[in-house]
């Protein structure tokens, strides 16, 4: 969702304008002064808590209804520009929070008779605006591809660059420590381009589990950045790894036991959620507490506390508040609470294969 990426995943932290909602920890670390009173954050080079205080639009004049993804949704939609895009952190259109606002309305189609046709106009949104954003990660192009699947679109060709292709192209930028063996520049991207694959049906090589079996850290989670120390692991990494492991085929993975006990270690004693990471107390947010959700969906774990928690974060409009304390509406919140509230881990939608027909499990994909 956010998530991804995702991104958006990850699923993310405050971006700059023209920025993505995936986390850098760069960004964490820069939002962790002002957020430390309240709780950890980060989408930057720490996923989810940053991206997550991104400022959203006003609150719509709907009414929340009895079904949390009803209300949701419906305010999601009002927040869509006619251009078919959503808005990001500087109040212009922007791609990254446009694509995870896709796969949110995607997992929540049946919820809103509105949602295909707001689908098409963000994808189309995307098709004329989305190839800056995929050039900036191998993440971006891995939420790229999953929004197109989403809408019917192929995401070889939904922009002029192979999306497919794209995602495997090695980072334009250094990092301080990289980690061999992923696509992208973080764990986070990593597992965002591991779902685009299983969306896109294409086999994701065994190869790709190496990095998450040397980065695991000791406490069965992972780190945005790999590292693998007690203390440094994330709910968001992780959540995302779960679910790419889930995706790929590899749901029988060793490493997924291990990843959903961590996943528990931050769940908040009070019942308000999960943590983005260790603390004393336990702080939690609707980014993490979503992305934990799927997590636990996918893994075939009971994600009822969480999906319960999560509902206590939505506003009388529908929309979703980052931390419980909040009043604004948080759009980002929101588009990754909605495919948790939906039942749906990550891809929401898959692409049949080009010999096959469309079905419950998978779409066709126009050119």
């Amino acid at each position: 969702m956010a998530k991804p990426d995702r991104q958006s995943t990850v699923s993310n932290a405050l971006r700059e304008k023209g920025k993505d909602t995936m986390p850098t920890l760069r960004d964490f670390r820069a939002t962790l002064g002002i957020l430390l009173l309240v709780a950890l954050v980060g989408v930057a080079v720490l996923p989810g808590r940053v991206a997550a205080r991104q400022a959203t639009p006003a609150a719509s004049a709907a009414t929340a209804t009895a079904d949390p993804l009803v209300a949701a949704t419906g305010w999601l939609l009002a927040q869509q520009d006619a251009s078919g895009g959503f808005p990001g952190y500087s109040g212009e259109l922007d791609a990254g929070v446009t694509t995870d606002a896709v796969m949110a309305l995607a997992a929540s189609a049946g919820a809103n008779p509105a949602a295909g046709a707001a689908i098409d106009k963000a994808v189309s949104y995307l098709a004329e605006n989305g190839e800056p954003y995929t050039r900036t990660g191998a993440g971006q192009a891995a939420k790229l591809a999953l929004a197109a699947i989403a809408g019917g679109r192929n995401p070889r060709s939904i922009v002029s660059v192979d999306l497919f292709q794209e995602m495997q192209n090695p980072p334009t930028t250094s990092v301080q420590n990289p980690i061999t063996g992923i696509w992208g520049d973080s764990l986070y991207a990593h597992a965002l381009v591991m779902i685009a694959f299983s969306a896109m049906g294409e086999q994701v090589p065994d190869a790709a589990l190496e990095p998450l079996r040397a980065t695991q850290s000791v406490d069965g989670g992972w780190a945005f950045d790999g590292t693998t120390g007690a203390g440094a692991a994330d709910s968001n990494t992780t959540s995302m790894i779960v679910q790419a492991l889930v995706a790929a085929g590899f749901g029988d993975s060793d490493l997924i036991p291990p990843a959903v006990a961590f996943l528990e270690t931050l769940r908040t004693p009070d019942g308000s959620g999960y943590a983005y990471g260790p603390g004393d107390p336990l702080s939690a947010d609707s980014n993490s507490t979503a992305l934990a959700a799927q997590a636990l969906i996918a893994a075939n774990a009971d994600p009822g506390g969480a999906l319960t928690a999560l509902a206590t974060y939505q506003l009388p409009d529908g929309s979703l508040r980052y931390l419980l304390p909040d009043t604004d509406p948080n759009l980002l919140s929101t588009v990754q609470a909605i495919p948790a509230l939906a039942g749906k881990a990550l891809p929401v939608v898959t692409g049949c294969r080009a010999d096959g027909e469309a079905s419950a499990d998978c779409v066709l994909l126009a050119a």
